[in-house]
């Protein structure tokens, strides 16, 4: 609420001789933009990828396996999404997951193990693997693997006097 609009507020501050002054508004502009959040474009791609289409008959059918409709109507396997093959809905994912603000690079096979409890989708490793690979973050904090040079030599035991 304005400041100009409590008038216990405005006595309090005329108390200690201050002055409010607020320009007369006459128009408020504001911009509000729906977009689809990441699950309902997962389910959105679900009805037009050709493969996820024969689960859904399979379903239908009573051969479904471990697939499943889910509570908000999409389709899982084993509780997990279904992610269509749709380069944009996994990339999508992997950005979701890779780089919020709060997010530390982890690597590949930690954010596979992460994204596997929740996602499913055909070459999802290979994907991951590649997404992180292109990370600049993840290549600058990599630790390196460095193997012994060559074997130790031992000491020679001294004689006792």
């Amino acid at each position: 609420m304005a400041i100009t609009l409590q008038p216990s507020l405005l006595n309090e501050m005329r108390r200690f001789d201050i002055e409010v002054v607020a320009p007369e508004v006459s128009a408020i502009l504001a911009s509000l933009v729906v977009q689809l959040t990441l699950l309902e474009k997962i389910k959105d791609q679900q009805a037009l990828d050709p493969y996820l289409q024969k689960v859904w008959l399979d379903i239908e059918s009573g051969r479904a396996g471990d697939f499943s409709i889910g509570s908000d109507g999409s389709l899982r396997f084993r509780n997990r999404w279904c992610v269509p093959k749709d380069e944009e809905v996994q990339k999508a994912i992997l950005q979701e997951v890779h780089q919020p603000p709060y997010c530390i690079h982890l690597g590949g096979t930690k954010m596979y193990r992460d994204l596997k409890v929740h996602y499913l989708w055909p070459g999802m490793k290979k994907n991951i693997g590649e997404f992180v690979a292109q990370c600049l973050i993840c290549q600058q904090v990599k630790a390196e693997c460095w193997f012994p040079v060559g074997k130790l030599q031992s000491l020679p035991i001294p004689v006792w006097k």
